[in-house]
């Protein structure tokens, strides 16, 4: 009997991916939900397919937190990116931050095109004035997972020093489970 590569390959895919869990790193030291609000330009990612689905094909990519208070109760996130290019058409979902048990530390819920999607763990594992590193998660059926690690700054750049330190702090704390390649965010002719 004859055996296909192609199943080989997606079983053996299967089989270590299946087993993996999300992970629940430790939230930024001090984090205030006032030091996050507002806007964040998106410099660049880690990201699984499944968690790409929503900006596939994006350029422009921004967050906005509003928090209900400054007083790490959670509030409104919304995202908003272009279509292919500097000028395309509008791709935003927008939703809520509930605060878990340590601030930074949330979970999220977006509703795309109008239709809620599947809520996830999120963390904001670095926050500083000018930068922050966000890390969600889900766990899907079979033991799959999605993740994403999105670097932002207050600015559509970021220093490359800048950079290669928070990324050097996401290799060590192995928060790219699967060793994704980078992907930057092109912000370039959006503002």
């Amino acid at each position: 009997m004859k055996r296909n590569p192609i199943v080989f390959y997606l079983g053996a895919l299967i089989g270590v991916t299946a087993g993996m869990k999300c992970m629940h790193p430790a939230p930024a030291p001090g984090f205030k939900d006032e030091l996050y609000a507002g806007r964040w330009y998106e410099v660049g990612k880690y990201q699984t397919a499944g968690g790409a689905i929503f900006q596939a094909g994006t350029v422009c990519t921004i967050a906005t937190y509003d928090p209900y208070s400054q007083q790490n109760t959670g509030g409104n996130i919304g995202y908003s990116s272009r279509k292919t290019t500097a000028d395309g058409s509008w791709v935003n979902a927008t939703g809520i931050l509930e605060p878990m048990e340590e601030p930074g530390h949330f979970t999220q819920t977006l509703e795309f095109f109008g239709i809620p999607g599947p809520s996830v763990d999120y963390n904001v594992v670095w926050l500083d004035e000018d930068s922050a590193i966000e890390f969600d998660c889900s766990e899907h059926i079979f033991g799959f997972l999605d993740y994403c690690v999105h670097f932002m700054s207050r600015t559509p750049t970021i220093a490359p020093e800048k950079l290669e330190a928070m990324m050097e702090f996401i290799s060590a704390s192995g928060l790219n489970m699967q060793d994704l390649d980078y992907m930057p965010g092109e912000q370039e002719g959006c503002w």
